[in-house]
Formats: structure tokens, C-alpha cells, sequence
């Protein structure tokens, strides 16, 4: 997988190597060509030796399976267990968003927070997952995926319910970004559990197309329900419910997650700690967790305004010391895979394009597509000045749509070529942005903003299936959760600048326009200087949405079927 030789000594003949790499080397002076099959060599220089040890010490073993497509899918009914608690948890995730999203108001009047920070109880909540996706990723991949996953899931049941019992504002925010680690621990080991689960093909597409058919299904029943309890009853009703959801989904990971994969033998406390404290990359891990948690403060300051941004001498000190972790990583894991130690995220992966192409289109799609659904929270609204119930119903089409979109990809992502997904899926959803930047505020819902919000998610969900099968292809066996994190991560990164950007531009706008202008457009009265904001703000999603199709269908134009079952 990394550039590294996999080298093994036989034990018949200790000087006989097998080299089953597949790829051309130079052993010995000669260049030679290597093919899948075990093929003699002659000894290796102590120095290949050594730095072939490293790079397995490098890959973190876990003590789980690493070779997931030799194990059998288990039984029918594990496996419907397995796919409805993983579902259930990206559900929950952003369930409580699109519940908070649409609650806000009424949340900010009872607990009386100041309108400076009412954006915080949202933001807090990426902070801590921004937190603990690496280190948690990492972890898991040590330790084993079930004790990490049910961690969360017990943590998380806690804090929502500790959510809905908030006082005071500083009480909700804390809570908040706590909920936010504990689905940290949660969606790293996700991806785990299916690449251990389920053999690559046709099942493990499937997986991948339940797990991320929640997030649209969560955010909109967030949004829906949301509205109603605003409305009916509290808002802290719909946190009540998400923690009765939440703990039936622990209990049913409880006795249908497995303790340990067929082939796998239990690893001793003391090896396990061991293991913690000598084989992980935490130098790597702390200075990447520490730079995307500033950031994600940052940027999440950067959506109350650039102008009040920059008067904060914190802001920009800390925006210095997060600019300082970057290279300070990059050189880090040089380091360490020059020294052929543990890394976290080796530069040389980068070198591998279907892996820089996805984690280039998550960050660009995520960007644009969550500032899309808030903007057209607001233009819903603000513009229209419909309440957050009417709001909430606008946004089902988004569930349906989601929900067809991951059941086709489940079922053609080992028949259609990735890059060509990727371009007819961003050709799609690209019009959606452009639709709400274009229609006026007078147009009938069914005329613009309801195609709109059908076509708007297929882009997303298509690539939430091609970029996990592509990542997790990218790392080995025993670095899946690992690779669960790096995903996660990127797509939490592009939440929080897709958001943060497109504020600022709005605003810039907004200012620009000169203030409060209120027009009337059919029935409508709007605030004219407010909707250039918004559409300011789509316009960018638009231009978001055209670089990240031509950046996947042209990186992944080679990478062919993903989801194709691999031979072994």
C-alpha cells in the first residue's frame, strides 16, 4: 500500500524472500519486474530489511482481521443488525444539527443567549468532533472497534439528554461540544466495521450506501421534527427522542457489533497498551487534531463577521499558531517515514491520485453543499418569511432524493466507472446553487426551490460512496478506522470554511448593497439588500460545485468500478 517492500522470510529456507508487492524494484543493482504471485528472491540488504519491519510496524495492527475479504459476511441477521446501528448513528449525527438549525430561535429566547454567540451551539458541536476523529481513528485501530464505538454511543446518549436538560447557554454549549467528541469515537469505527465485515463487492457497497443514507434522512427529520416540537410542544422534546434512539441503538450494537473476527485472537492489556504508547503517531495526531480544532474555531468566529474577526487579538494568534501546525505535520511525517516509524498520514500518500482527488472533492462538495442548506435555511426564511415549520417541510425532498441516490449507488457502483459517477452525479447537483441564486423570491416553490432541493444532495451521496470505498482501499487492513477518520475529517473541514467563506462573501455583499432596503416582489416584502447576501452566497456554492466535478470525474477517470469485487 505505502512505497515500502512487504518482504517475508520463508521458513523452510531463511534466506528465501517472497515479495508479493506487484511492482518494479531494484534489488541487488538489477531492476526487476515483481507480479502478484510469490515469487523466490535472493536476500535482501539489511537496510530493506529494516525499513520493511518499520513500514509493518507503521501500518498499526489491529488486533481485528486485516485481509476482510477471506472472512465470510456474517448471518443475515447480524448483518441487519449491524446496518441499522451504523444507519442509526449517522442518523443521530445529523439528526441533532438539522434539530438545532431549526430550533435556534426559540433555543437562544429560553436560554437567553446573546446574539453574538448564537451560532456557537452549532459551531461547538464540529469543534469536538474536528478534535477527535484522527486520534479516535488511530485508537480504534489498536484497540478494536467495538469498545471505541460503544464508548461513543454511551457518551453520546449522556450529553444529548444532558442537551435537552440545559439551563443556561453555557451550559448547551459545553454539552454540545461534548456531544460532538463522543460522535468522534463513533464514525471512525464505522468504517471499520464494514471493511472488517464485509467482504469488498456488491455487500460492502450496500454498507457504505446504508451508513451514509442517514445523513440526509437525519438532517431533514431533524429539520421536520424540529419545527413541529417548536411549534407543539419544546425544543427539548426532540432531544428526548434522539437520546431514546440512541440508547436502542447502543443495546442493538451491544449484542450485534462482534467481540472478535473469525481468525482473530484476543490481544493481552499489557500488549495493547504497549502497542498505544510505542506504535501510534502521537506527535502527528496532537499537532493535525490541535490545527483542525483552531481552525474550526476560527472559522466558525470568521461566520460572525471578518470585520469583528480581525479586531480580536486571540483570533489572531491562534490563526498564527494553526498556520505554524501545517508545515510543522508535513514535516513531521517526512520524519517519520523517512526513519521508517509510525505516521499518521504519510506524505507519500498523497503522491496517489484517486486519493487526493477524493479528499480534494469531499472537502469542495461538503463546502458547498452545507452552505447551500443553510442559505437556503435563511432564504426560506428571511426572504420568504415562511416559519420553521414550512421551512423544515421544504427540505424533504432532500430525504427522498438522498435515500434513492445511496440505494442506486449501492447497487451500480461495481458497474459504472467512478469518474464517470462523479461527473454525471456534479453535472446534476451543480444546477441546485444556481436554481436559488437565479429564482425570485415570488416563484412558487414546486417552479424552482423544489427541483432544486431534489438534485441538490445526489452529487454528495454519490461521492460518499466512492470516497469511502477509495480511502479505505488506500489504507490497509489494519488502518481502516484510521481511514474512517481521515474522511470524517475532510468533510468536517469543508463544513466549517464552506460555511465560514461564504458567510463573509454574503456579508461583504450584504455591506456593500447599503444596508436595509426593503422591496416588494408579487406578495412578497424582503429585505432586497439581504437576498443580493444570499444569492452572493449560492453564486460561490455554484462555483464550488464546478471545480469539485472537474476535479473528480478528471482524478478518478482511471480509477475505475470501486465497489468492484476484488480477487483473492
Amino acid at each position: 500500500m505505502f512505497e515500502l517492500e512487504t518482504i517475508i522470510k520463508t521458513k523452510a529456507n531463511p534466506d528465501t524472500f517472497f515479495d508479493f508487492t506487484g511492482r518494479t524494484s531494484v534489488r541487488d543493482g538489477k531492476k526487476r519486474q515483481h507480479s502478484h504471485s510469490w515469487e523466490p528472491q535472493q536476500p535482501a540488504p539489511p537496510h530493506t530489511q529494516t525499513l520493511a519491519a518499520a513500514d509493518e510496524t507503521s501500518r498499526l495492527p489491529s488486533p481485528e482481521v486485516t485481509h476482510s475479504e477471506h472472512i465470510a459476511p456474517p448471518s443475515k441477521l447480524r448483518t441487519a443488525g449491524i446496518l441499522v446501528t451504523l444507519a442509526s448513528v449517522s442518523l443521530l449525527n445529523t439528526f441533532n444539527s438539522g434539530l438545532l438549525t431549526v430550533a435556534l430561535p426559540a433555543v437562544a429566547r429560553e436560554l437567553d443567549i446573546a446574539p453574538s454567540v448564537q451560532l456557537w451551539p452549532a459551531s461547538v458541536y464540529a469543534l469536538g468532533l474536528s478534535c477527535g476523529l484522527l486520534p479516535l481513528g488511530a485508537i480504534a485501530d489498536v484497540v478494536g472497534n467495538r469498545p471505541v464505538f460503544l464508548t461513543g454511543l454511551l457518551l453520546y446518549t449522556v450529553f444529548t439528554l444532558a442537551v435537552s436538560l440545559s439551563r443556561t447557554g453555557g451550559e448547551l454549549i459545553a454539552f454540545r461540544t461534548v456531544q460532538g467528541v463522543a460522535m468522534s469515537f463513533c464514525m471512525p469505527p464505522a468504517v471499520s466495521i464494514i471493511t472488517s465485515s464485509f467482504p469488498a463487492g456488491r455487500t460492502r457497497n450496500v454498507a457504505f450506501a446504508v451508513f451514509g443514507g442517514g445523513n440526509p434522512v437525519g438532517f431533514a427529520m431533524g429539520l421536520v421534527l424540529g419545527g413541529v416540537f417548536v411549534q407543539v410542544a419544546s425544543w427539548r422534546a426532540g432531544y428526548w427522542m434522539s437520546t431514546s434512539v440512541n440508547a436502542a441503538s447502543m443495546i442493538l450494537a451491544f449484542f450485534c457489533l462482534p467481540r472478535r473476527l473469525p481468525g482473530s485472537d484476543r490481544v493481552p492489556l499489557k500488549s495493547m497498551v504497549h502497542r498505544l504508547a510505542h506504535e501510534l503517531d502521537w506527535v502527528g495526531v496532537g499537532s493535525a487534531s490541535a490545527c483542525l480544532a483552531l481552525l474550526s474555531y476560527l472559522f466558525s468566529e470568521l461566520t460572525n463577521g471578518a470585520a469583528s474577526f480581525v479586531r480580536r487579538p486571540h483570533s489572531i494568534a491562534l490563526l498564527i499558531v494553526a498556520g505554524l501546525l501545517v508545515p510543522f505535520f508535513v514535516f513531521w511525517e517526512s520524519r517519520q517515514e523517512r526513519l521508517g516509524r509510525p505516521a499518521v498520514l504519510p506524505n507519500s500518500i498523497w503522491h496517489r491520485l484517486e486519493f487526493t482527488t477524493v479528499c480534494l472533492s469531499v472537502f469542495l462538495t461538503w463546502s458547498w453543499f452545507n452552505a447551500f442548506s443553510y442559505w437556503a435555511t435563511l432564504y426560506y426564511q428571511e426572504s420568504q418569511q415562511l416559519d420553521a415549520l414550512q421551512t423544515a417541510v421544504r427540505f424533504l425532498p432532500v430525504v427522498v432524493s438522498g435515500l434513492g441516490t445511496n440505494l442506486v449507488a449501492a447497487y451500480i457502483m461495481d458497474r459504472v466507472d467512478a469518474g464517470m459517477l462523479s461527473l454525471i452525479g456534479g453535472i446534476i447537483s451543480i444546477a441546485a446553487p444556481l436554481i436559488f441564486a437565479l429564482q425570485d423570491v415570488s416563484w412558487m416553490y414546486w417552479k424552482s426551490a423544489f427541483p432544486a432541493m431534489i438534485i441538490s444532495v445526489i452529487s454528495t451521496d454519490l461521492l460518499f460512496n466512492i470516497s469511502n470505498l477509495v480511502i479505505t482501499n488506500n489504507f490497509p487492513g489494519k488502518s481502516q478506522a484510521l481511514a474512517g477518520g481521515v474522511f470524517n475529517t475532510v468533510a468536517q473541514l469543508g463544513n466549517s470554511i464552506g460555511l465560514a467563506v461564504t458567510a463573509m462573501i454574503a456579508a461583504s455583499v450584504q455591506e456593500a448593497a447599503g444596508g436595509e432596503k426593503m422591496a416588494t416582489s408579487g406578495s412578497v416584502t424582503y429585505n432586497s439588500s439581504m437576498l443580493q447576501g444570499y444569492r452572493s452566497g449560492f453564486w460561490t456554492c455554484f462555483a464550488a460545485a464546478i471545480v469539485a466535478t472537474l476535479i473528480s470525474s478528471i482524478g478518478l477517470r482511471k480509477a475505475g468500478k470501486v465497489g468492484e469485487k476484488k480477487e483473492v
